[in-house]
C-alpha cells in the first residue's frame, strides 16, 4: 500500500483539502507523510526554518494531534512549476502516492489542465482533494467506486481499491458509462442503429466487469454499476455518492468501449470525492502501490 505519501501543500483552500486528504491516507495505510510547501530564499522575509515552523503550527492547527504530522517530514520548494516540484521530489523519496488539492476554476478556464499535468509522467499514483474537503464533517471511508474498463490500468485500479476497501471496511463498487464518448456520440446521434449499439456495449462492459470482479476479487465480491450514458457523466454522478473514486490512466480501449482514459481529467477536475488515479506503466498483475512508482518511473 501507501508506504510513502507526498503532500503538496500552500496556504489556499486547496492546500488545506490536499493535507486533510493525507493525512486520512497516511492514517488508512500507516503511511509516513511528506510535505512539499513553497519557499523562495531569494524573495523569502524568514529563514527557511522558520517558514518550516509556521507550516508545521498551520497543519497542526487544521489536523490537531495527527499521528502522521507528528512523524512528518517537510520540505520546501522554490520551484515556479509546483508539478514539477512534486515530481521530482516524489522520485527522491519514491513515494507511493500523491496527493493535492484541486485546481483553481481560473486555471482551468485558462485551459491549462493542472489535472491532466499532474497525471502525465508521475512517478506514483495520485490522489485529489475535491474543493472543500477539508471542511467536511464525516470523512469515513464507507463506498469505494472503482471507473472500470476493460484494460490493464483498470485492472490495477481495482485491486489498489479492494486494498484500499479492505483496510477501511468499505463497500467495493465498479462503475462505467457504457456508451460512446461525448466527441464519438456527436458523429453517431443520428443513426437509427445508434440505441441496439448502445444496449450491446452496456452487456459487453457489465459482462467485462463482472468477469474481472470474479477473477481479481473473488469471495468478496462488489456492487455494479454499469449504464448506458456519458462515462464522463456517470462517474460525476456516482462521485456524490462515493467516499473515493478511483480510476485508471490512460486507460485507452477499443472504440466500442467506454474511454477511461478520454474522461479521467473531467473527472479529476468535476468529481465531489476525492479522486485516486492509477498511472500508465502499473504492472499487469496489479502489484503494490510500491510497484505502481517503480513501474512508472521506469517507462
Amino acid at each position: 500500500m501507501f508506504k510513502r505519501i507526498l503532500c503538496g501543500y500552500a496556504a489556499d483552500r486547496a492546500g488545506r483539502d490536499a493535507a486533510v486528504l493525507a493525512d486520512e491516507l497516511a492514517r488508512l495505510c500507516a503511511g509516513k507523510l511528506s510535505v512539499a510547501f513553497p519557499y523562495h530564499p531569494m524573495l523569502a522575509t524568514v529563514p527557511g526554518e522558520v517558514g518550516e515552523r509556521r507550516v508545521r503550527e498551520e497543519l497542526h492547527s487544521l489536523l490537531g494531534d495527527s499521528p502522521a504530522l507528528a512523524e512528518a517530514s517537510f520540505h520546501w520548494t522554490s520551484s515556479s512549476w509546483p508539478i514539477r516540484a512534486l515530481h521530482e521530489l516524489a522520485e527522491w523519496e519514491r513515494a507511493d502516492l500523491i496527493v493535492f488539492g484541486g485546481a483553481p476554476a481560473r486555471l482551468e478556464r485558462r485551459h491549462v489542465s493542472v489535472m491532466e499535468r499532474m497525471v502525465h509522467g508521475a512517478p506514483c499514483a495520485i490522489a485529489i482533494a475535491p474543493a472543500g474537503y477539508a471542511d467536511v464533517e464525516d470523512r469515513a471511508l464507507r463506498s469505494i467506486g472503482v471507473g472500470f474498463a476493460d484494460t490493464e490500468e483498470s485492472r490495477a485500479a481495482v485491486e489498489l481499491a479492494r486494498e484500499l476497501a479492505h483496510r477501511g471496511g468499505a463497500r467495493l463498487e465498479l462503475i462505467s458509462g457504457a456508451g460512446l464518448s461525448r466527441e464519438l456520440l456527436s458523429y453517431a446521434a443520428g443513426s437509427p442503429a445508434l440505441p441496439a449499439a448502445e444496449a450491446e456495449i452496456q452487456a459487453e462492459t457489465k459482462a467485462a466487469a463482472e468477469r474481472v470482479a470474479a477473477e481479481l476479487l473473488g469471495e468478496d465480491g462488489c456492487g455494479f454499476d454499469v449504464r448506458r450514458g456519458d462515462p464522463c457523466r456517470v462517474l460525476l454522478d456516482a462521485s456524490e455518492r462515493l467516499d473515493l473514486l478511483v480510476l485508471g490512466s490512460r486507460a485507452y480501449g477499443p472504440v466500442r468501449h467506454a474511454l477511461l482514459g478520454g474522461v479521467s481529467a473531467a473527472v479529476m477536475r468535476g468529481a465531489r470525492c476525492p479522486v485516486l488515479v492509477v498511472p500508465r506503466g502499473v504492472p499487469a498483475d496489479g502489484g503494490s502501490a510500491t510497484g505502481y512508482a517503480h513501474a512508472a518511473a521506469e517507462r
